[in-house]
């Protein structure tokens, strides 16, 4: 997971690092949903995880912040992007932006791979 280095991070950086945090999130999410899963491209776990984050981070943001938080969140990351695996990385790096705590940011990464893997292992997906 993406720690505070307490030196500024470039754009670049950022999202290579949340790149990273999501795929070993997909990686996570794809054990526990078990064999059976199409992991040829990468999208069934990307889907998973994007939707789950959209979820726990939007509870987060009504919890913590205020309903433009939250409009502003799902206004920039509640479309589904034509490069379906892009989309949780972005919304990775949309927590280190906004400066979410390393501890929340944690919570929300583990519950989101709870709920992406239940998804998964649906069999309507739902």
């Amino acid at each position: 997971m993406i720690e505070e280095t307490g030196s500024p991070m470039s754009s670049d950086d950022l999202y290579r690092m949340a790149a990273m945090d999501a795929k070993m999130l997909q990686d996570r999410i794809l054990t526990a949903a078990g064999s059976g899963i199409d992991v040829s491209d990468g999208r069934p776990a990307a889907l998973a995880l994007a939707e789950a984050l959209l979820a726990v981070v939007q509870d987060y943001l009504e919890r913590s912040s205020n309903e433009y938080d939250v409009e502003l969140f799902l206004e920039v990351n509640g479309t589904r992007p034509d490069d379906v695996t892009s989309w949780p990385v972005n919304i990775l790096a949309g927590l280190i932006l906004r400066r979410t705590p390393a501890a929340d940011r944690h919570s929300i990464c583990e519950r989101a791979v709870q709920i992406a893997a239940r998804r998964l292992r649906s069999p309507s997906g739902s």
